[in-house]
């Protein structure tokens, strides 16, 4: 009658194995004597697995070992210095399907072609003294199919302390592994589309690499103003109409190409193979077909599409050409939506330095790094200063001192400009202030800042100019607030709300390079503006072109009909001066005064003319309408 698993003798039992010291109780020699004291193997960090067995009635040391090596539930096998098998116990027959029989005294076989390097490996490191090695592994069952297994080696050690056997000891993680990759596959994959997502994108990019002629290209592709089917129709109908956008780009594309969905509207198509030659004429191609109308709810749905394109350099990491393609996405979406734009070293350049300043400007005010320029507003008549406006700059810590051109679009852009604007404030009405307390000269001049549309905006707007006027002392009618009309036609509503508050408050409204926008009448009629700013690019041509001469002169004529002040911006020149003096024009802006310079420098200009060869104006030099 067969023996249960637990009382079968030890396959290999005898030899080098039956001299292995697992215990001290054990570690008798084979003829009898007591054992020498055991010797710990030479080298730092040595572990000794000697221990004492416990002793249970009615079983040998022996047959407690036997009932716990071939009880286990662990697959365990014991191989030798010669690589063969000394042990196989039955978890280990169950496991990889080969009965003891036909392994002991054989090389693993579960260790295919593959793995036979990386198992002599560990071996020979268990051999040399390395006593536990964790480690997952892929072996081979006997019918031949793959087994995932948690393998841990031990170093078995003769009482002399030299290693004699490992015994290593398995468990499936076939299972686990299988749904690790299960859920490692979802998580590259979009729920909604089915298409790969932006993790999976960057994992086919890896798998491939450009060669030769042939290119690698990464095309993004976001639906325009998609918010507005979600707004129109319904969430349900904004995802239909993402399924046929994936739909239509997967049977747009060859069977080598990767569709994947970035985020929300965002598509990218992955090209392998591209012909540079042809390239823009595939994308506008692919583009275009994505424009053809879509059935969504029942209704017929028309988008249009922006796209940006990246080729792959040699060599560059998948993160960065998705980037690229971004940053190409973001440029043809300034210059034209529906477009595309193919980014070049040149764009990219300008992008990575529009992220460096963007960086750079927030914080900039709390750092200490903002400065503010003045410039003069004169009498048109007498040349003497009655208002300032406040220009910021910026002192970078690398590029130097940066005009305004180089960084309030960008501030606007990224809402960093109403923390500037909160400063500018601040520090334009102190330093009024201050002027007006030690000097007679200043104490009826004007400071003229500009509003952006963010400040507008800002439901806070209020509150900052009040707290800067009473930070200050300075009246309300000395603080002289423009605004250009691209802001009021950005925002009608916002800038009604605010600019009928901020008059509440009792400050001078200006309508700011007045001419240039698109609604010029209506702004004055529906805002209650008291100061118009005459643009520099009417001013530039009094007197020498037609048009521009009319312009002004209409512009004055109208200003004065509806009661407003008029300020004339960009005077560069005397002739351009007189003449706008002669017909009627208030005040004065321009280098042929001044140019912006900080406080300390327009501070001397305070109650002094600026106007040279005043007496000398020509009475019969008169602008016509």
């Amino acid at each position: 009658m067969a023996l249960p698993a637990s009382r079968r003798p030890l396959p290999g039992s005898g030899g080098p194995l039956a001299k292995c010291a697992p215990t001290q109780a054990s570690a008798a020699l084979p003829n009898g004597s007591a054992p020498a004291e055991p010797k710990a193997p030479a080298g730092p960090g040595h572990r000794s697995y000697q221990a004492a067995v416990p002793q249970i009635p009615d079983l040998t040391e022996p047959e407690l070992l036997r009932a716990v090596v071939m009880g286990s539930p662990s697959a365990l096998a014991v191989v030798g210095l010669d690589h063969k098998v000394l042990l196989w116990n039955p978890a280990a027959e169950r496991l990889f399907g080969w009965d003891a029989t036909e392994v002991v005294g054989q090389e693993l076989p579960i260790v295919d072609g593959a793995a036979r390097e990386e198992s002599g490996r560990l071996l020979i490191g268990a051999f040399q003294g390395h006593d536990l090695v964790e480690i997952e592994v892929r072996r081979r069952h006997r019918n031949g199919h793959p087994l995932d297994v948690s393998l841990s080696t031990i170093a078995l050690h003769h009482t002399s302390g030299k290693v004699v056997a490992v015994l290593g000891a398995f468990q499936d993680i076939t299972a686990r592994k299988a749904a690790e990759a299960e859920l490692a596959r979802q998580a590259r994959l979009d729920d909604l589309t089915g298409l790969v997502n932006r993790q999976g994108l960057l994992a086919e990019l890896q798998l491939i690499q450009p060669a030769g002629d042939r290119q690698i290209a990464v095309i993004a592709i976001d639906l325009d103003h998609f918010k507005q089917v979600n707004d129109a129709f319904g969430y349900p109908a904004g995802d239909e109409l993402l399924g046929a956008v994936a739909q239509r780009l997967l049977s747009s594309v060859r069977p080598a190409d990767v569709v994947a969905r970035l985020e929300g509207a965002a598509f990218a198509v992955l090209m392998v193979g591209v012909d540079p030659s042809s390239l823009e004429t595939v994308v506008a191609r692919l583009l275009s077909g994505l424009t053809a109308s879509y059935e969504v709810g029942g209704r017929e749905v028309d988008i249009s599409v922006t796209g940006g394109v990246a080729v792959q350099y040699q060599k560059e990491v998948p993160a960065e050409v998705v980037r690229r393609a971004g940053v190409a996405l973001h440029y043809a979406k300034q210059v034209s939506r529906g477009s595309f734009q193919v980014l070049d070293e040149a764009l990219d350049r300008a992008f990575q330095d529009r992220v460096e300043l963007s960086t750079g400007l927030r914080g900039a005010a709390q750092r200490g790094e903002l400065r503010l320029h003045y410039q003069p507003i004169v009498t048109a008549t007498t040349g003497v200063t009655v208002g300032v406006e406040a220009l910021v700059r910026w002192q970078h810590p690398e590029r130097g001192l940066l005009s305004p051109d180089k960084f309030i679009q960008l501030a606007e852009e990224t809402g960093s400009i109403s923390a500037i604007g909160r400063w500018v404030l601040h520090q334009s009405c102190t330093i009024l202030r201050e002027w007006s307390d030690s000097d007679p000269a200043a104490a009826h001049l004007s400071m003229s800042v500009n509003l952006s549309v963010a400040q507008l905006q800002d439901r806070d707007l209020v509150t900052d100019v009040r707290a800067a006027l009473e930070h200050s002392g300075l009246a309300p009618g000395r603080l002289h607030l423009e605004v250009t009309e691209s802001v009021l036609i950005s925002d009608p509503a916002s800038a009604s709300r605010a600019l009928g508050e901020l008059r509440d408050l009792g400050v001078t409204l200006a309508i700011d390079d007045f001419g240039t926008g698109n609604s010029s009448l209506t702004a004055l009629q529906r805002f209650p503006f008291q100061v118009l700013k005459i643009d520099r690019s009417f001013v530039n041509g009094i007197g020498t072109r037609a048009d521009d001469t009319t312009i002004v002169a209409a512009t004055l004529a109208l200003a004065h009909g509806l009661g407003l002040k008029v300020v004339a911006e960009g005077v560069e020149t005397q002739a351009q001066a007189d003449l706008l003096a002669k017909n009627g024009c208030e005040e004065l802006q321009g280098f042929f005064f001044a140019r912006p310079a900080p406080a300390s420098a327009i501070h001397p200009l305070l109650g002094r003319s600026l106007r040279p060869e005043v007496d000398q104006l020509q009475p019969t030099e008169q602008l016509s309408a």
